[in-house]
């Protein structure tokens, strides 16, 4: 008996140990991920300094404060798009309250941005349902939904 515990405890320790080797490795790669984000936001900042139309390569890297459309920054969105809900006063669609917030930032009604950013609107209300803010009132055209400010 004695010596089964002494087995468990032995493997217990290794197992402990294989743990504790494995979080550091963790740390080290997240170290790493972080240098290496660091070195290309360098390398963008210069290469837009050479030439002012580079692009950066198309990626999901949405830091906190920056959106993935790059048009609105983090929690704009949700407010322009409830704005142009109250400014409305009346149910709307997506399609409707994207084109209204692009105008509000002076980009033309048929900006290729305006299908995506429709698709990130229509997303983004239906969260708020949950939170009671906005409801879904009736569908327009066909298969569109209206939203409106839930009073």
């Amino acid at each position: 008996m004695i010596f089964m515990g002494l087995a468990v405890m032995g493997e217990t320790e290794r197992l402990v140990t294989m743990r504790r080797e494995q979080v550091a490795r963790c740390r080290a790669l997240k170290g790493e991920l972080t240098e290496a984000k660091r070195k290309i936001t360098s390398l963008d900042t210069v290469l837009l300094m050479l030439d002012p139309n580079y692009k950066p390569e198309a990626g999901r890297t949405n830091r906190r404060g920056q959106a993935r459309n790059g048009l609105f920054s983090r929690g704009e969105m949700t407010a322009a798009a409830l704005a142009v809900l109250r400014d409305l006063n009346r149910p709307a669609s997506s399609a409707e309250c994207a084109r209204a917030m692009l105008a509000a930032k002076g980009i033309d009604d048929d900006d290729p941005m305006q299908g995506q950013i429709s698709t990130q609107v229509t997303a983004l209300l239906w969260q708020k349902i949950g939170s009671g803010q906005v409801r879904r009132t009736a569908n327009g055209d066909g298969r569109q939904v209206l939203w409106e400010i839930a009073r």
